[in-house]
This record gives C-alpha cells, sequence and structure tokens, in this order.
C-alpha cells in the first residue's frame, strides 16, 4: 500500500446526535465498533497523522478506542458543542503543529463507514496529481466530506467555529474543487432507523 506521508487526516468524532439512544460512536459495526472501523480504514491509506477529536462522552470513547501512538493522537475538545466546524479547526490545529507541515489535510467523520481505503486512496491519487486546492466527495447535490484541502486554505480551516463544518469553504471555492463520485458512500448515522438500515444492508444476516 502507497504510504501518503504528506498528508494529515482529521477524523471527527466529537458530536452525539440528540435523537441516538447510544453512543453513536460505539455502535456495533463488523465485528468493532463504529470510531475504531473508520479509523481503520484511514489507517489503510497510510497518513503521515491522525487526528481523532472527540467530545462528547470522550472519557467512555477513549477507553475503548485502540490506536497506533506513533500515528494517531486522540484531542478532546472542550469547545466541541460550538459545532462541527469547531471541532475542525482543533484537529487541523494540532495535525499543523507537525514539524513538518502535510500538503494536504483530509477530513473523516466517525459515522461513515460506508466510506472504503480505495476511494480515500483515489481521493489521495487525484488531489496529489490534478492542479486542485480541494478533492470533495459529490453526493449528488452538494460537496461534502472526506474531503482533502490544501495549504492554501488551511488558514480558512482554522477560522472554522460553526455547525456548518467544512461546507461554507466548498461552496466557496468551487472554482478549486475536484468532486468525486461518493453517492454510494453516503451514510451520516444521525438516527437509530438510519443506523440499523445501513446495518442491516451491510452485514450477513
Amino acid at each position: 500500500m502507497k504510504s501518503h506521508q504528506n498528508i494529515g487526516v482529521v477524523l471527527l468524532a466529537a458530536g452525539q446526535s440528540s435523537r441516538m439512544q447510544n453512543i453513536k460512536q460505539l455502535l456495533q459495526w463488523k465485528g468493532t465498533f463504529l470510531l475504531q472501523y473508520v479509523l481503520r480504514t484511514l489507517e489503510e491509506t497510510k497518513p503521515a497523522k491522525i487526528s481523532v477529536v472527540l467530545g462528547a462522552n470522550a472519557s467512555k470513547i477513549k477507553g475503548r478506542l485502540v490506536i497506533d501512538a506513533n500515528s494517531t493522537e486522540i484531542i478532546e475538545n472542550p469547545t466541541w458543542k460550538n459545532g462541527l466546524g469547531n471541532s475542525i479547526s482543533v484537529g487541523v490545529r494540532h495535525i499543523l503543529a507537525s514539524d513538518v507541515p502535510p500538503k494536504g489535510i483530509l477530513i473523516c467523520l466517525a459515522d461513515q463507514p460506508l466510506v472504503t481505503p480505495d476511494y480515500l486512496n483515489r481521493m489521495l491519487l487525484e488531489f496529489s496529481t490534478q492542479n486542485v486546492s480541494i478533492v470533495a466527495s459529490n453526493y449528488g447535490k452538494k460537496l461534502g466530506v472526506p474531503a482533502i484541502f490544501g495549504p492554501d486554505l488551511y488558514d480558512t480551516l482554522l477560522r472554522l467555529d460553526s455547525d456548518y463544518g467544512a461546507r461554507d469553504i466548498l461552496d466557496s471555492y468551487t472554482s478549486v474543487t475536484l468532486g468525486l463520485d461518493a453517492q454510494g458512500f453516503l451514510a451520516d448515522i444521525d438516527t437509530p432507523e438510519v443506523y440499523q438500515k445501513i446495518y442491516n444492508e451491510n452485514h450477513d444476516q
């Protein structure tokens, strides 16, 4: 597997939907739980560094999450209630604290378990070979994460502090953004019903 030593990753796992009865990040998925599964997927791309941003239920999640301390750090964001954008900026700040700033930052969500290593590697390849500042996931009517942002957008990511996450950035920089078809990976899990549906569709009965 090709190593992407010049890419940093922010894995967002700070929020908790009020409609979920259980801790979303710890929901069962393919022999483990959501956050661990998504982290393993990211590890297969061999990035330089992964920052996992926790907020709600941080202590319970941290107690179960298994990480490689050489490449992954867990960040507890005390201001996670300010929204997704706030957690993005916290994660990006930690990534940029590295001795060598990355050539790109990949932002992912913990509740998108259908995203595959092949898809992420395709994103990384396009980012390294195309003359664009952003490679984002195209869900048909919108662009979203996973998305990779180039150095010219780091300051913009650091200024995020709302619940809109990277959406405003993607909307504002369409001329320098490459969108990849990701409709098959759209699986934001915000309700027990959605989780059960996606679980049933992706597990052998």
